[in-house]
């Protein structure tokens, strides 16, 4: 306790220069923390939607996966040969849809439009979609719209929806709001968007399976008869998932890196500085027989203070910037995309103490080698 106290008061007697670099850590494990989030929060989302999608693969051409589907490849013989196989494949259900996007950067101005066969609405691929108003099946001259576009653009039963100057549609359906994919979506006749894309072909192809059969030898026996696909179950789309969240982790955490590692140059200037400007302090208590250990081990615990401090105001400033981000994504698009789970946490506050540890080490090191001859003898 007498050394927290000693340590407690040095960092007291130089006010503003344990301020600016407590803030320094401050702000570096913050972006850390909210930076790393977007990841934690895009495996939760992915898992979410993914359990709540209906058919159980997922057919795209080969070498496009779920994640970026683009324009459609899937040509009508495909969707042919995949029907006339079904019954052999122990496939019940056979759903094409044709996907494209409209807008800009901001999210209120974005459309997906996703178009569906004839008697198919957006129940039948998101079983935990509910319909507010309206039709819950898009007719040919119709669209059921989600319940976060229908209410940024006020899209109400009636109005009217241009997808181009030839194709135009009315909204016959609104679905509840959720917080999930279905907010961002407007479901269309699969027509609509094949002419608005000049295109007969598919972006992708869903299978519903009879509940004997595995989805992942379903997925592999279409793919062995079915030239040129891709054939994915849930649980493929989401191992690619994890990958691609993995990689982009990497690339978040080099980015914050570079403010950890100011922020650790930040408590190593601190901590020489206060090094140098307490030599006679350390020389006199070496004289009275305080150990070169000792002194290491004060200059070091002062650092880590520091670290351990700024770790943990870092991360609540860090959960309260994550939840400043999922209150924007949650109103423009339906989905939370940012999350501070306890490994995030607890990894935050890990890499806050080797920052510490780190910074310090070397003006420890430099403290307890002070000769006290030369200590005491300066003015």
């Amino acid at each position: 306790m007498e050394v927290l106290a000693l340590v407690y008061r040095n960092l007291r007697a130089r006010p503003i220069r344990s301020i600016l670099t407590l803030l320094g850590i401050v702000v570096s494990t913050a972006s850390m923390v909210l930076f790393l989030s977007f990841g934690e929060g895009l495996r939760k989302a992915l898992g979410a939607e993914l359990s709540n999608v209906g058919p159980a693969i997922l057919v795209l051409p080969e070498g496009v996966e779920a994640i970026s589907p683009g324009y459609p490849e899937l040509r009508p013989e495909t969707l042919q040969q995949i029907q006339s196989a079904a019954s052999e494949l122990g496939i019940t259900q056979v759903i094409p849809t044709a996907t494209f996007a409209r807008g800009g950067f901001d999210p209120s101005s974005s459309f997906i439009f996703q178009g569906l066969p004839k008697g198919i609405g957006p129940m039948v691929l998101y079983p935990n979609a509910r319909i507010a108003s309206g039709n819950p099946v898009p007719s040919p001259q119709g669209a059921v719209v989600g319940g976060g576009i229908a209410e940024r653009n006020n899209l109400t039963l009636g109005k009217t929806l241009r997808l181009n100057p030839a194709v135009s549609l009315r909204v016959e359906g609104v679905l509840e709001r959720a917080g999930g994919i279905t907010d961002s979506f407007i479901f269309v006749p699969i027509e609509a968007v094949q002419t608005v894309l000049n295109t007969e072909n598919y972006t992708s192809i869903l299978l519903s399976i009879d509940p004997s059969r595995r989805a992942e030898d379903v997925a592999k026996a279409v793919k062995e008869k079915i030239p040129a696909v891709n054939a994915q179950t849930s649980g493929d789309v989401m191992r690619f998932a994890e990958r691609a969240v993995r990689i982009s982790d990497l690339v978040r955490f080099g980015i914050s890196l570079v403010a950890l590692i100011v922020g650790g140059l930040l408590v190593a200037n601190t901590v020489m500085m206060s090094v140098y400007e307490r030599i006679r302090e350390f020389g006199l208590m070496r004289a009275l027989g305080a150990k070169r250990n000792f002194i290491f081990g004060l200059v070091l615990l002062e650092a880590l203070l520091l670290g351990v401090a700024g770790g943990l105001l870092g991360l609540v400033l860090g959960q309260a910037g994550s939840g400043l981000v999922n209150w924007y994504t949650g109103r423009e698009v339906g989905l939370a995309l940012s999350a501070v789970t306890f490994r995030l946490a607890s990894f935050a506050l890990l890499v806050a103490v080797v920052l510490g540890l780190l910074a310090g080490f070397l003006p420890a090191r430099t403290a307890s080698r002070i000769k006290v001859v030369e200590a005491l003898g300066r003015v």
